[in-house]
């Protein structure tokens, strides 16, 4: 038996199961999640100027526990602010179409795509980033006088490759009966969960903007179209790394990142963003199922 430890390593569970994937991705048979059903159509009516706002209450009472969570989030402190709301009707009449669409496809991601048994921490730190992605994205919009809901949604999807990653290693694993450490299935998402994603945003066909910031957001200057949206992107998960993890980051040289004045924002706007942390961090509570 060979002792090489190049031909060890190629027989370890974390480089059969990169192998899997890497071949899925090269032959385009790759089995990925398709978009979940309620998200799918609150893009669909959301997108539609003359959708009625109805079709969106409706469509989220078809299903009963996303229906739950989205009255739970629209009571909270962060949304709610008023006489409580019992019904989604009442929840669109304070909220907005626009915002109750928001969280509706927060959650029926959350319900479907940000969740895998046995690896419920790392799934929980993913989806911190993306709610806390999603809500620096609104800032950042608001900040620039642009469309804060698409920003949001642009936050939030960024990076849905990565929870899609631990699913395909995970089952790949399974079905290997293969041992994988938690080093690895990290090493593993961070290897492939940006090609998963340019995929998925295709496959989804996510609107164009989401599309585009999905793939380009680390490269904002050579995207194609939505430049700014990207850098924006870019810099909304930066943001959130940064809520997450302070301890990777010094805020001062944070705050002297390129994006900023990509963005034409001054020195003073980057301390207004990152003073914003306890209303993110209200957020990504008030999201969190």
């Amino acid at each position: 038996m060979s002792t090489d430890p190049v031909s060890s390593d190629i027989s370890s569970p974390k480089q059969a199961i990169a192998a899997e994937i890497q071949e899925g991705l090269s032959s385009s048979n790759l089995e990925l999640p398709v978009m979940p059903r309620v998200a799918s159509k609150v893009f669909t009516l959301t997108d539609d100027p003359n959708a009625e706002v109805s079709e969106l209450s409706q469509l989220i009472h078809s299903d009963q526990s996303i229906a739950s969570h989205v009255l739970r989030i629209a009571n909270s402190a962060t949304y709610g602010g008023g006489d409580q709301i019992v019904s989604l009707q009442q929840a669109v009449a304070r909220l907005g179409m626009n915002l109750l669409g928001e969280i509706a496809i927060a959650v029926s991601i959350q319900s479907d795509i940000f969740k895998v048994p046995g690896y419920e921490a790392q799934i929980t730190q993913l989806l911190r980033h993306a709610l806390a992605s999603a809500a620096y994205g609104k800032e950042i919009a608001r900040k620039r006088r642009r469309n804060v809901e698409g920003q949001f949604l642009c936050g939030l999807l960024h990076s849905v490759g990565k929870p899609i990653a631990v699913q395909l290693i995970a089952r790949i694993a399974k079905e290997k009966s293969l041992e994988i450490d938690k080093k690895s299935v990290a090493q593993l998402v961070g290897a492939f969960h940006h090609k998963i994603a340019s995929k998925v945003a295709v496959d989804w066909k996510l609107p164009e903007q989401l599309q585009t910031t999905t793939i380009y957001f680390k490269k904002y200057e050579s995207a194609p179209s939505f430049k700014d949206e990207s850098a924006a992107t870019y810099l909304s998960q930066l943001l959130a790394s940064w809520l997450i993890n302070p301890a990777n980051f010094n805020a001062a040289s944070l705050s002297e990142d390129p994006v900023f004045g990509y963005l034409n924002f001054y020195p003073d706007d980057a301390q207004d963003l990152l003073a914003k942390k306890d209303d993110v961090k209200a957020v990504v509570s008030a999201m969190e199922l």
